[in-house]
């Protein structure tokens, strides 16, 4: 029996767009194996549709001569094209596997997380970036701050594009410029977790503003707890922005004078299929209690901050329709959402998210799943709510800024 050939890679980025009117793909890897985004059209989108890790060359060859009205497809032809997107790492191959395997290795070997967006998504000179976020303070509007005598324990914010959220951000961290944090829990979308629900890393982190010290002890604490559920490796953290675009803003208020637990949550989509929430699963439930105690172990010296994005709608995130005629219905979803979020109301957050079948694709969901979980019954206040859409592929992305409040007693 002929072998089957293998299947595209999971761990890439595929987004839907058009080139030269034509319906197009554009490609990214974050393990750098394939260096620039990759734009892909014409017949080699009907070949890589057949690519699915059950079929072989034959099945290839006969599907490619229906598609084409009976013109005949030699099997030479099939293996050719099959080898060119081998060589530009498209495959889930032993070649790519072996790739994949030497980068982690290297990876993990290492002390220090670089700025990976320095020089592309900000400035990579520290006195441009201070400039750069000082302007986003530089022409403030009242906020709606907390109620006076709170102080805030968690804050939600941005993690798309600067530019683009900059008075969301603005707005988010404002709220927080008169704390003095020890230690700060920074909750991300892992972009690229495959496999895994948490990924964690024991590295330090540098930004161009300095080095920020991971409290290594409490990531091993929550290692432990979180067993199989968190990934082997942490590779994930490499390219990751929901971390870094948050790490700057901190250490431009309070230098790099805190301990940071940086933390990266997989999609938790598969887990709403089987229980209601995810601190049902057993090892889940161990991590967020632990997670729980290391923020309450400081007291008011503790701070989570996670670093969201609500709805993503559109061609670019998998719809069929334009983001313009779904945008009320995810405004609305997320209105629900962040009410459930500012009232402390866990079981609301998730049946929205079920009666939805999450839709509308929150990417922020799981660091905001773990935040309710530690923080229960804690109440916050919207301070920002806005949308970005993207012309060129009738999509769009929202975003929020969100401050709950430090309850007296735990």
């Amino acid at each position: 029996m002929e072998e089957q050939i293998p299947k595209l890679r999971e761990d890439i980025e595929i987004i839907p767009t058009f080139h030269k009117k034509q319906r197009a793909i554009i490609v990214r890897d974050s393990l750098g194996l394939i260096k620039e985004p990759l734009l892909l059209y014409g017949e080699v989108l009907s070949f890589i549709a057949l690519i699915d890790g059950k079929r072989n060359i034959r099945d290839i060859q006969l599907d490619l001569i229906r598609e084409k009205n009976g013109v005949f497809v030699t099997s030479e032809e099939v293996e050719k094209i099959l080898s060119e997107l081998d060589s530009i790492f498209l495959l889930d191959s032993e070649r790519y596997r072996q790739e994949k395997k030497r980068i982690i290795s290297s990876y993990s070997l290492l002390q220090l997380r670089t700025a990976f967006h320095a020089g592309r998504s900000y400035p990579k000179e520290p006195e441009k970036l201070r400039a750069l976020l000082d302007s986003f303070f530089s022409n403030e509007e009242e906020l709606r701050l907390p109620k006076k005598g709170k102080k805030v324990a968690a804050l939600i914010a941005p993690h798309i594009d600067l530019e683009i959220a900059k008075k969301v951000y603005a707005k988010a961290y404002q709220t927080i410029k008169n704390s003095n944090p020890e230690r700060v829990i920074l909750l991300g979308t892992g972009h690229n977790i495959y496999g895994s629900f948490l990924s964690l890393t024991e590295k330090e982190f540098e930004t161009p503003f300095g080095r920020v010290r991971t409290d290594k002890d409490w990531v091993r604490k929550l290692r432990r707890a979180g067993g199989k559920m968190v990934a082997d490796d942490d590779l994930a953290h490499q390219s990751e922005h929901s971390l870094e675009f948050q790490l700057i803003f901190l250490q431009h208020l309070f230098e790099s004078e805190f301990f940071l637990i940086p933390i990266l949550c997989g999609a938790f989509d598969k887990i709403l299929e089987k229980v209601s929430r995810p601190r049902e699963v057993p090892e889940i439930k161990k991590f967020l209690e632990e997670l729980q105690i290391c923020f309450e172990e400081l007291d008011s010296g503790s701070l989570i901050v996670a670093g969201v994005d609500f709805s993503h709608i559109g061609p670019k995130f998998g719809h069929n329709q334009k983001a313009s005629s779904m945008l009320l219905e995810a405004k609305n979803h997320d209105k629900l959402l962040i009410d459930s979020i500012c009232n402390g109301d866990i079981e609301g957050f998730w049946s929205e998210l079920k009666r939805v079948h999450n839709t509308y694709n929150v990417c922020g969901l799981s660091p905001l799943a773990c935040l309710l979980e530690i923080q229960p019954g804690a109440k916050g206040s919207l301070l920002a709510y806005d949308f970005w859409q993207e012309d060129s592929t009738q999509s769009a992305v929202s975003f929020a800024a969100v401050a709950i409040e430090r309850k007296e007693h735990f």
